[in-house]
């Protein structure tokens, strides 16, 4: 009986060794899904830089961090925005709201950021120059 208490002991002290109350963060953890993201300042750059490009029916933007959006217009044509001053309202499981009055998302244009499920305003951020840029299949942001 002794030896059995012994042995539950350990195991219990074993158990509170491993929660320590020390928290990882994922973008610390090597091999984490975070640490995967590609930093889009990395990406081979493919032409000129540009104020303005088409906002058709086929783009998609991806947050790539507080200070860019990824535009993806097409198959495989991206665009980066590098954003005018670092919009920390972006996190997982926010919307961005665009409100342009033409058929293009320009550099000054802005865009509130938005809680998906309580429509909470967490914050204006304004667009900056669009650098069109090749991105390798598979890559996240």
């Amino acid at each position: 009986m002794r030896s059995e208490l012994l042995v539950a002991a350990a195991a219990a002290l074993a158990l509170a060794g491993c929660s320590s109350g020390t928290k990882t963060s994922a973008a610390a953890t090597p091999g984490s899904a975070a640490s995967n993201r590609t930093d889009p300042m990395t990406l081979k750059v493919t032409g000129e830089q540009r104020r303005c490009i088409l906002n058709n029916g086929s783009t998609s933007t991806t947050p790539a961090g507080p200070n860019a959006l990824m535009f993806r217009q097409g198959a495989n044509q991206w665009f980066r925005n590098d954003l005018r001053g670092t919009c920390t309202a972006m996190r997982p499981n926010t919307t961005l709201v665009f409100r342009n009055a033409s058929s293009q998302h320009c550099e000054l244009d802005s865009f509130q950021v938005v809680d998906a499920v309580s429509r909470m305003n967490f914050g204006t951020c304004v667009l900056g120059q669009f650098t069109p840029v090749e991105v390798p299949r598979g890559t996240r942001f």
